[in-house]
């Protein structure tokens, strides 16, 4: 479990483990009021002083911040902070007033979207497989937009990606947005396992591509219904995902 709070509030039993996700300390606060300084979870401070100086916007602030934390060392240390909200109550910290134009806001978000990733691939495994570790390496996300000749999303449209090699399928709906998420489990010795993705008559059959000696990256994606066409559009998969993570 994650939560966020300003690291001038006073120090909770219920805060569990204090994080601090700045780059520079902050003035006044001791050791003893945080537990961990993971700075490369802090916003880039050219970044921050744009934002700051009112040189860039809040969306284009947040953007580059989770476009940050798709790079090293930053992409790690998120991956620590994921595996310790899974294991107990993590509070991450920063200096900022105001949570809603803050990076500790989106990092709230982001690990809490992550979580329900893992929480998706619990539901959607089948028995067998249950046993796997909820980590990158074992989940492979096709996700994407369902929409109407016309380009206008449609929500609650039933998918489903059926594995070919064991027949098992994965099922999911569309959002009010008419996106899509459905996470499969694959491991590193699936790839190039062919998968069928349908939403009612319309399917397409896609490969599972990824590096099977990467297992931090998340690997999947993005498969579009527009009307009765179908596309793959594996290019779009990273910031359709990271779009879906920062909402």
């Amino acid at each position: 479990m994650l939560k966020a709070k300003r690291v001038y509030e006073p120090k909770s039993s219920r805060d569990g483990t204090r994080v601090l996700v700045m780059r520079l300390w902050p003035r006044g606060i001791k050791k003893a009021h945080v537990d961990l300084w993971l700075r490369d979870l802090g916003a880039e401070l050219a970044n921050l002083r744009a934002y700051n100086a009112g040189r860039v916007s809040w969306p284009e602030m947040r953007r580059r911040y989770l476009a940050g934390l798709e790079r090293e060392p930053a992409a790690t240390a998120l991956k620590r902070l994921k595996s310790m909200a899974r294991r107990g109550r993590v509070t991450v910290l920063c200096s900022c007033p105001d949570e809603t134009q803050c990076h500790r806001g989106v990092l709230r978000k982001v690990v809490g979207a992550l979580a329900a990733l893992t929480v998706a691939s619990t539901l959607s495994c089948a028995p067998s497989e249950v046993s796997a570790e909820h980590e990158a390496q074992y989940r492979y996300t096709v996700l994407g937009y369902v929409t109407d000749a016309r380009g206008r999303p449609r929500p609650g449209v039933g998918l489903e990606v059926t594995r070919q090699k064991t027949g098992f399928a994965y099922q999911g709906e569309t959002d009010a947005s008419g996106l899509y998420v459905i996470v499969t489990r694959l491991a590193d010795e699936n790839r190039g396992e062919r998968l069928l993705v349908r939403a009612g008559p319309a399917s397409l059959w896609v490969t599972a591509r990824f590096q099977p000696a990467d297992h931090a990256a998340e690997r999947g994606t993005r498969v579009d219904f527009a009307g009765d066409k179908v596309v793959e559009q594996a290019g779009l998969f990273q910031a359709t995902l990271t779009r879906f993570l920062g909402r």
